[in-house]
Parts: C-alpha cells; sequence; structure tokens
C-alpha cells in the first residue's frame, strides 16, 4: 500500500465487478441497466455476507469458499446489518431520544427572535450570542441524532463538551471558580448544587454525570455497554438495563438545555420582555414522545453523497423541514401553531437534519474541488475503508472477549470501533467534534497495541485507574505522536480554555504537504480521519494473526495493506509530529 502521507491511497474495496453491456445504448438507459445490475450484484454479495457465522471459522469457512471476496462480504454485511437495525429499533429510540428535543423548537424560535441566524450552520458556535445559544440547541439535536444511530461515544462527546461550556458560563455568571487543586467532579457538584441555579433534580449531581460519561471515552465504567451494543452485538435490542444507562448521556443533555432555557429568558428580560422571559423561562424541556417516523434511517444514517441526490431522502427531509418552518412562521405571526405540538420534537429533528444535509452537500462539493478525480481519496472510499477497519475491530473485539485475559483487548477493540464511526458520522457533516471521537480511537488502538507488543507495560497501565490516553501511547511506542494526540484531545473539551480553530491548525501541520498544499487548511481533518482509518487497519491486520489463521493475509489483501509500507507510513506521521511537536493546542 503506498501510504506514505496518507494521501496517496487505492480505491475502495470492489467484491466483484459486472460485465458492461455489450450492443449501444442510450445514456439513461445504460446507466439505469448498470445501477439495477449493480444493485444486483450487491444483493447477492450481502445474501451470502450474512450467511457467515460471526467466528473464526465462520470467516475460515467464507475464505475457503470464495477467498478474500468472502471475508470482504461478511464485514460490509456486518455493516448493513447494523444500519438496518437503527431502523427496527426506530420506534423504540425515537421514544427515548425525541423527548429531548420538546423544547427545541420553541427555544430556538426565540433565539432566531433575539438574532440567531434561520439557516445558520448546525456546528458553528457562532459570532453572537444568540447564535451561540442557538448553536447549544443544535448540539442537543445532533446529540439526538447520535442516540438514534445507537451511536454512545458520539452522543457522549457532545453531552459532555456541552456540559462544559455551559459550565464555564455558569461559573462566570455566579463570580465562582475552580479552586487550586480542586477536582473537576467535585467542582462541577460544588458549582451546580451551590448557588440556588436550576438543574434536573435526579439522583446523579453534574460533576458524576460529567465522570460517567469521561470514563466511557476512555473505555471504562458500566456505560461500555453500550459500546458492545453498537459494536458487536448488532443483533441485539437495547434492553432496559441498556435504556437505564443512556439516561446518563440525556440527564447531561437536560442540564445543558436547562441552561439554554435560562440564557435566553434572561436574553428576553434584558430586552424588556418581561413577560415573555417568564414565558420562556417555563417551557417544559422534557415531555414524552407522542410522534416518530416509522423509516428512521435515511434521516438517521450518515451524510454519504448519495444521499444528495435521493429524492426519497431529500422528501423525507425536506418535509420535516416545511412542517417545522410552519411552526415557526405561525410563533412568528403571533398565530397559534395549525400543527399539533406532539409532532414538534420530531420536526425539530427534521429540521436539524434539513440543514445537515445543506452543510453536508456543500462540503462534498467542496472536497470533490479540492480533491478532482484524484482515484482513492473520495469520500464515498473513506467511508468504505472506515466500515472495512471498524467492522474488522468489532468483530476482533468479539472472538477476544471469550478469552478473560483478552478483555481489555477486546474492549479497546470494541471502542474503536465505535467511536471510528461517529467521527465518520461527523466528519461527513463537517463537525470538528469528529476529532474528539478521534481521540477515542488513538488512545484504544495505542492500548491494542501496548498489549500486542509489551504486555506486562500494558498489564501495569492497565491496573492504574487513572490511566491516561499518554500512557498507552507511550507504552505502544508512539511518543512521538504526542502533537497529534494532544490537538485530538482538545476537541474533547469544551470549556472556554480549549480553542478548537488552533487545535485544528496543530492537525493540519502534521500534514506531509502542509507547507505546499495551498488547501492544507481545508483538509486537517480528513487527513487525521483517513491516518486514524489507515492505523485501525493495521493493527487489526496484526491482531487478526494472533488467531493463527489465513484471515490476516486475506483481510491485508482487502485493504490492500503492505505492513512494512505501512510501518513506513506511520512512521512518516510520527516523525512529522515530532518535528512540529512544540506547535500549540490552545
Amino acid at each position: 500500500m503506498q501510504l506514505n502521507n496518507f494521501d496517496d491511497k487505492p480505491g475502495a474495496y470492489k467484491v466483484t465487478t459486472q460485465r458492461t453491456p455489450q450492443r449501444k445504448v442510450r445514456a439513461r438507459t445504460a446507466r439505469r441497466a448498470t445501477e439495477r445490475a449493480n444493485r444486483k450484484v450487491g444483493d447477492r454479495a450481502e445474501r451470502r455476507g450474512r450467511r457467515v457465522l460471526p467466528t473464526v471459522e465462520g470467516f475460515e469457512r467464507a475464505l475457503e469458499e470464495r477467498g478474500p471476496d468472502g471475508v470482504a462480504e461478511a464485514l460490509l454485511s456486518r455493516h448493513n446489518q447494523r444500519m438496518v437495525r437503527i431502523v427496527e429499533v426506530g420506534v423504540m429510540s425515537q421514544q427515548i431520544a425525541l423527548p429531548l428535543l420538546s423544547a427545541y423548537m420553541p427555544l430556538s424560535f426565540i433565539a432566531e427572535q433575539l438574532g440567531a441566524h434561520q439557516l445558520r450552520p448546525t456546528i458553528r458556535s457562532g459570532a453572537t450570542w444568540p447564535d451561540h445559544l442557538a448553536w447549544g440547541l443544535d448540539s442537543v439535536g445532533a446529540a439526538v441524532r447520535l442516540m438514534l444511530g445507537m451511536q454512545p461515544i458520539g452522543a457522549a462527546i457532545i453531552a459532555r463538551t456541552q456540559l462544559e461550556r455551559w459550565s464555564a458560563n455558569l461559573a462566570f455568571n455566579v463570580n465562582q471558580s475552580q479552586a487550586p487543586g480542586e477536582d473537576m467532579v467535585a467542582w462541577l457538584n460544588r458549582l451546580w448544587s451551590g448557588c440556588g441555579v436550576w438543574f434536573p433534580k435526579h439522583n446523579k449531581q453534574v460533576g458524576d454525570l460529567f465522570a460517567e460519561l469521561s470514563e466511557l471515552l476512555h473505555a471504562r465504567g458500566p456505560l461500555m455497554s453500550l459500546t458492545w451494543l453498537d459494536a458487536v452485538d448488532i443483533g441485539d435490542t437495547p434492553s432496559s438495563e441498556h435504556v437505564r444507562l443512556m439516561e446518563t448521556t440525556s440527564r447531561a443533555l437536560t442540564v445543558t438545555l436547562g441552561h439554554l432555557r435560562l440564557c435566553l429568558a434572561t436574553a428576553v428580560e434584558d430586552a424588556g420582555a418581561v413577560d415573555l422571559a417568564e414565558s420562556v423561562a417555563s417551557i417544559p424541556l422534557v415531555t414524552p414522545a407522542e410522534s416518530w417516523v416509522p423509516h428512521l434511517g435515511p434521516i438517521v444514517w450518515p451524510m454519504v453523497p448519495r444521499h444528495f441526490d435521493d429524492p426519497k431522502i431529500q422528501s423525507n427531509i425536506s418535509g420535516m423541514e416545511v412542517y417545522y418552518r410552519k411552526v415557526a412562521d405561525s410563533m412568528d405571526g403571533g398565530r397559534d401553531p395549525e400543527v399539533p405540538r406532539q409532532g414538534w420534537p420530531l420536526y425539530s429533528l427534521g429540521h436539524h437534519r434539513f440543514r445537515a444535509l445543506t452543510l453536508a452537500a456543500a462540503g462534498s462539493q467542496r472536497e470533490r474541488e479540492i480533491v478532482g478525480e484524484n482515484p482513492g481519496y473520495s469520500i464515498e472510499d473513506a467511508m468504505v475503508s472506515a466500515d472495512l477497519a471498524g467492522e474488522m475491530a468489532a468483530m476482533l473485539a468479539a472472538w477476544l472477549r471469550a478469552d478473560p485475559a483478552r478483555k481489555p483487548v477486546a474492549d479497546a477493540l470494541a471502542m474503536c470501533s465505535s467511536a471510528l464511526r461517529s467521527a465518520v458520522w461527523l466528519w461527513l457533516e463537517d463537525d470538528s467534534r469528529a476529532m474528539a471521537c478521534l481521540r477515542c480511537v488513538i488512545e484504544q488502538i495505542a492500548r491494542a497495541r501496548a498489549w500486542r507488543v509489551k504486555p506486562n507495560r500494558a498489564a501495569k497501565i492497565e491496573s492504574n485507574p487513572n490511566a491516561t490516553p499518554r500512557d498507552w501511547i507511550e507504552a505502544a511506542g508512539w511518543r512521538r505522536l504526542s502533537l497529534f494526540n494532544r490537538a485530538l484531545g482538545e476537541f474533547a473539551h469544551g470549556a472556554t480554555t480549549a480553542d478548537w480553530e488552533v487545535a485544528h491548525q496543530a492537525l493540519v501541520s502534521i500534514q506531509h504537504d502542509a507547507d505546499t498544499n495551498e488547501h492544507a487548511d481545508l483538509t486537517g481533518r480528513s487527513h487525521a480521519i483517513r491516518a486514524s482509518i489507515f492505523m485501525v487497519g493495521r493493527e487489526c491486520a496484526a491482531w487478526v494473526d494472533s488467531f493463527g489463521s489465513p484471515l490476516g493475509e486475506a483481510y491485508r489483501h482487502i485493504i490492500d495493506l503492505d505492513d512494512i509500507e505501512a510501518d513506513q507510513s506511520i512512521e512518516a506521521l510520527m516523525n512529522r509530529a515530532w518535528e512540529r511537536r512544540s506547535t500549540p493546542v490552545r
């Protein structure tokens, strides 16, 4: 694999090819015939992949029968099954997550009345205070979308960064600060409970919620059960225990919603509308979901380029946006909305996804303009590479968890699979929080590597409940990647001390052509995504070898991996990061 700079990569893996029609036909007819043929080929590959048992023996049998194609079909089929499950459990997941959007529509309307732009990008924090508050609401929408997509890591990162951001705002307003040496959890508990500020009353304080989300991002704690549900147990539906664990993210988001409501009510009062301010302060934050869509997939699935031209997806999302705007227009005109209130959370989701689709389409077009026809560098190819790497990591996690001694590695690889998926989904929408997901990926792939190359040292780190990502990266022999790790880590924080733009420039600086490429500023996050996918694939290949089967070589064939060249590519990345280690990240 020629990947000395993670840019010169081959095209997406093709399981089979179809024959080209021999007779001359009109272009439209030929295109439709090709599409039908491709669907048939894909359907056959999917049926074969579904028949492969999710065991080492099952994958070996697929390899014997169809060669590497059989293994690729099994991996891609697992990805497809994962997407289908989102639809199958859609009503249940909407009942769990949509209540968090109960107040989205009226609070967004108030933010827009104060000056927030109606068509603001969903992922920009905004230059004005109303836009910034609206970004907080949009962040709740982004987290809800990931919860509906069975994405615990991405949802937890958004909930955690928002908790940090609005805790910083609260601390400023009440003139309190974290004491020197005071633990973050203790500080948040003291801040939120000691100054008379409203927050949801339940059996967990704000700092404790923050701690549980933080533990998940290091692949620790009870919330890891959600990661296993996402990454490995793709045939399962969420149990009552899973639903209970999801409440940690829901509660953290409710804290954010409560503070946003307070900020908006205060802004309205400052504008002289005291009666309206009282009404805003009494808007219910969470009410039971009473309306949902039967086919959730097109609304929640990742914004891959083919979505932009799919009339069904466009129709579903645009239709929900129309209803959202009808309610907003009625509010703007002082009329009672004709659209029943039960549908507001659902239309709020559609409004968020409509704006995300618009932004993703523009980003895809910009990517094509920058990359041109460079084979293998398209968004679609990156998606296939991520699917193959993520599914192999998940499959290895399933195989390794049967051995108690290898359970830490299984946890690490399950986390890699789930976090990489969240990273790609957010990256497709130009959301910088994708980089926070990559920080989880790099930590856990380093953890898996440390267990493989330095098991004694890995065991010592594992016994330390306060182990840091740096510990694993150094144990993996990747100390020179410290800048990469630190830059990604900045995106996992939402406090005012974090500066995502500075961290982004650090990512830009470690590209091989950072000094010569006029588009380097636009490709820093893409480079980080592709490098992380590559490193996950490289480590997965090494762990497949531990089962003493020919599957390792088959997987290398699928992802076009040469170990020597791969190690040289990672070495080159580490050297660039080390040379620029003094680059600031905040």
